[in-house]
């Protein structure tokens, strides 16, 4: 082996890095713009859903999580393979740096060394096995907490669907509210123009017309509200060109009911949490580390071997050299480390005993979770009932008022007030709507079933 043959062999290691490099930054360029997606002009929940899991930026870092231990896994498991490395010296020295001893040789102003060295660990206590073991549990708690956090972008995303539904709504109902009291302008300007009805009808009709106006325009503006903020929790940006009130719902309130009881909803909250099954597997990734820490005061046994060549000192050809196999046994035995590793193992003791009292204080407030949605629920669902209830009886007022009006047996202000009631109660059934739906997604949610 000689000085030429080292240095090729660097220059091939050189040349590959780079083409690895190339290949790599190549593949990368390969990669769809997720900037060029925008988020649709009409879109249903199903949709919004669907797209929230694509390019929420809170799923994409909990994906990343999952990939960091991935990358742990990988870095433990290669501790069970044998270690193989190239060591390459090259050294030129000086003439006025060479001590010269006479005689017919003297050392060169050149020196190389080259060796491959491989060195595999036999015995290491279980060391690498539990240190493996707790990386892929803490993988599974990184998987399950991804699932968690899907879990409440989801619900999210369901909220503030909701939250631009509700809007929509107030909007439809204030819309209507106005085309009765426009209708009530005009038949009043008529009677007063035919000279059967008093100026003050037509004032009271204009000032019920104008009141009715802020509403409207509130319930316009939380809809643009409510888009927007669905929009942030998507993770997309508006179409070019459109803003909020650009963006329509394609689907009204679900047909979404819920049978369970308030212990098998818990029960089932227990079974299906993804929180709970991240700890579960957190507290396994404990137990392995404390058996790891153990693992550090047990003996060592190591098997090392390789091949090397070096230049020879005293001679006039730098070509010149020795090469040969060398190979031995590394047997460590640790006796005494001042506390060290008891010290590491209390530590991951301590930890594994946090983690599972998390695990008691969660199952705790899931269980909370689980019953304030229910009574949410509960009180949605009666509010509900009621409230669809009352616009009947609101609309029949409202109609009777206006044919006793007509009859001469009722005054204006009579039809005015039954309108005034009838809006309030379909406010309340759509306010009674968003509030049930929203609580089922939330105790949906708590049982770890989706929202």
């Amino acid at each position: 082996m000689n000085a030429r043959s080292c240095l090729s062999g660097r220059r091939l290691s050189v040349f590959l890095l780079g083409l690895y490099s190339l290949v790599t930054a190549a593949l990368a360029g390969d990669d769809v713009d997720a900037s060029a997606v925008t988020l649709p002009r009409r879109f249903d929940l199903a949709t919004a859903r669907e797209l929230a899991i694509n390019h929420s930026r809170v799923i994409a870092q909990a994906r990343e999580r999952i990939r960091e231990q991935e990358g742990v896994i990988i870095e433990a498991k290669a501790a069970k393979k044998p270690r193989v490395d190239l060591n390459t010296n090259y050294d030129a020295t000086g003439e006025n740096r060479i001590e010269s001893f006479g005689g017919l040789f003297a050392p060169i102003g050149q020196k190389w060394s080259s060796d491959v060295s491989v060195a595999y660990t036999v015995l290491d206590g279980r060391f690498r096995d539990s240190t493996t073991q707790a990386a892929e549990a803490s993988r599974a708690a990184a998987a399950a907490q991804m699932e968690a956090v899907i879990d409440d972008v989801l619900l999210q995303v369901s909220e503030r669907y909701f939250d631009a539904l509700l809007a929509t709504d107030q909007i439809d109902v204030q819309e209507k509210a106005i085309g009765v009291l426009d209708e009530q302008l005009n038949y009043a300007k008529n009677r007063f123009d035919a000279g059967t009805g008093p100026q003050f009808d037509v004032l009271q009709a204009e000032v019920a017309r104008a009141n009715a106006r802020p509403p409207l325009v509130r319930a316009q503006s939380r809809y643009k509200t409510a888009i927007d903020q669905l929009r942030r929790a998507i993770g997309l940006e508006y179409p070019e060109g459109v803003e909020a009130d650009g963006i329509e719902l394609a689907e009204r309130w679900p047909n979404a009911k819920q049978r369970e009881t308030l212990g098998n909803a818990i029960h089932q909250a227990m079974e299906n949490r993804a929180e709970l099954a991240a700890l579960k597997s957190q507290i396994a990734a404990g137990e392995k580390s404390v058996e790891a820490e153990k693992a550090r005061h047990k003996p060592k046994l190591e098997v090392v071997g390789g091949y090397g060549a070096q230049s020879l000192s005293f001679t006039d050809d730098i070509t010149d050299g020795l090469a040969g196999f060398v190979g031995g046994v590394r047997l460590s035995i640790p006796l005494y480390d001042g506390g060290l590793t008891r010290g590491r193992v209390l530590q991951a003791r301590s930890r594994l005993r946090q983690t599972e009292i998390s695990t008691e204080q969660e199952k705790l407030n899931i269980a909370g979770q689980v019953r304030e949605a229910w009574f949410d629920w509960e009180e949605g669902t009666s509010i509900l009932e009621t409230s669809q209830l009352v616009v009947k009886q609101a609309e029949e007022a409202l109609r009777l008022a206006r044919a006793s009006f007509e009859a001469g047996a009722a005054t204006q202000l009579d039809v005015l007030q039954s309108q005034l009631e009838l809006t309030r109660a379909r406010l309340e059934e759509v306010v009674a709507l968003h509030t049930y739906h929203t609580a089922l997604a939330r105790l949906r949610r708590a049982m770890g079933a989706g929202s």
